[in-house]
């Protein structure tokens, strides 16, 4: 069977980007459910944007649902816009857009011993994602000795979330061993 001749848009990947040069998704952005909000711009954005790859859709006449399923495709690679789409002919059975992410405005450092709201799985209420932060913590701390360590990790980088927390598990680092925690940094929207 051909590409063509589905019925229903097929969404291809061209290729992302990532923050410090690498290939996979932006870890700040985690992925949304298809049929997420997407703002979208004919030209380059009005707004400040973090890029997150191109986005090309193969689909038969409809072009509203083929806008739409690069819109579901944005949200896959954890956008909130599409930007580019002056750029496709009005009659084109392919969509081609920017996926991007309203840049967030940094938050400032926070001092160490911050309220950081915990949560094992993901926070309730909306937030946006910082980042992945880790705590090494001597082998004899207890988990609560850790936690705040990684409380504290949270806070250096202007969150005040922390989600998604793994261990103390003991790992081995170059001052010898120690205890890991890792968690999600975010902040409350």
């Amino acid at each position: 069977m051909k590409m063509a001749s589905l019925p229903w848009a097929v969404a291809l990947v061209l290729g992302t980007t990532a923050g410090c040069g690498g290939s996979g998704p932006d870890p700040r952005y985690p992925p949304h459910e298809a049929g997420c909000p997407v703002k979208s711009y004919p030209a380059e954005p009005a707004v400040p944007v973090d890029e997150l790859g191109v986005v090309e859709v193969e689909c038969g006449s409809a072009r509203g649902g083929c806008e739409r399923a690069a819109f579901d495709r944005v949200c896959a690679l954890g956008g909130d816009v599409a930007w580019g789409l002056a750029d496709n002919a009005l009659t084109s059975t392919k969509v081609v857009v920017h996926a991007a992410h309203t840049r967030r405005a940094m938050e400032a450092e926070r001092n160490a011993g911050c309220d950081v709201k915990v949560f094992v799985d993901a926070p309730p209420m909306p937030t946006e994602n910082i980042g992945v932060v880790v705590a090494l913590c001597s082998l004899d701390d207890t988990r609560e000795v850790c936690l705040r360590e990684l409380e504290d990790q949270v806070c250096k980088v202007g969150g005040n979330v922390a989600w998604q927390i793994e261990g103390p598990a003991p790992t081995a680092t170059s001052n010898g061993d120690k205890q890991r925690m890792r968690a999600r940094a975010a902040h409350t929207k």
